[in-house]
């Protein structure tokens, strides 16, 4: 049995890993999602590092989207940290942001500006009936709508943040590509898989949410991880 981390990014919640953690806890596997608070990553990095710090370890850290920023940084220098997934995440190095890998690196197909809907605040959301075209277009039409309509805002400055140390120089990485993602470009996916030599598998025509579309496909490679450990 390995304790599991399970590490969402912006435009949805810890529940979106339901499927997931069915499927690793009838493997006898100990999973927990964690719940974001979206403000900022040093916010949500501080509330990883508490739950990591829950466990004895050694424990699997895993990230999906700008959970994979988050993680990158909680599990630096972080002793109780076994190993990193990233599923479909920004796997930043040092100095790198998100805007760095989607519009310089990757600039071609990205979602257009009208699937984002910024506030006067500094958060964003996906817009609500563009979610399931550009988010999850392979999950059933009704959960995509509902997964909209669940999603917490998420500040803006996130994109821009600047990557420290990358946890995934330090620990042994997995990686799940999807291979048909409308929010990051999947060869974006694939170079930071290989730039970090995470073990990688893509999960053909799975969109950005290929964790609650492919959720065996997802959950198997996690177990591959715990298995490493």
């Amino acid at each position: 049995m390995a304790d599991i981390l399970l590490v969402h990014g912006a435009a949805t919640d810890g529940s979106g890993w339901s499927d997931v953690i069915r499927i690793l806890l009838r493997q006898g596997h100990n999973p927990v999602a964690a719940q974001l608070p979206l403000t900022s990553i040093p916010d949500d990095e501080a509330v990883v590092r508490r739950e990591i710090d829950r466990f004895d370890g050694p424990v699997v850290v895993v990230g999906h989207s700008f959970g994979g920023v988050v993680i990158t940084q909680a599990a630096h220098h972080n002793p109780r940290v076994g190993a990193l997934v990233y599923v479909a995440a920004f796997a930043l190095e040092q100095g790198e942001s998100a805007v760095d890998i989607i519009n310089t690196r990757f600039p071609e197909p990205t979602p257009p500006e009208r699937v984002f809907a910024f506030d006067q605040w500094g958060y964003f959301t996906v817009v609500r009936d563009e979610y399931p075209k550009y988010a999850a277009q392979d999950i059933d039409p009704e959960r995509a709508r509902i997964q909209a309509r669940t999603q917490g805002p998420a500040d803006a400055a996130r994109f821009g943040f600047v990557g420290g140390p990358p946890a995934w120089r330090e620990h042994p990485s997995w990686y799940v590509v999807a291979g048909d993602d409308h929010m990051i470009h999947p060869a974006a996916e694939a170079w930071m898989a290989e730039r970090a030599r995470a073990r990688t598998t893509t999960v053909p025509d799975a969109s950005h949410m290929v964790y609650m579309s492919r959720p065996q496909e997802v959950a198997d490679v996690i177990a591959d991880a715990a298995s490493a450990l």
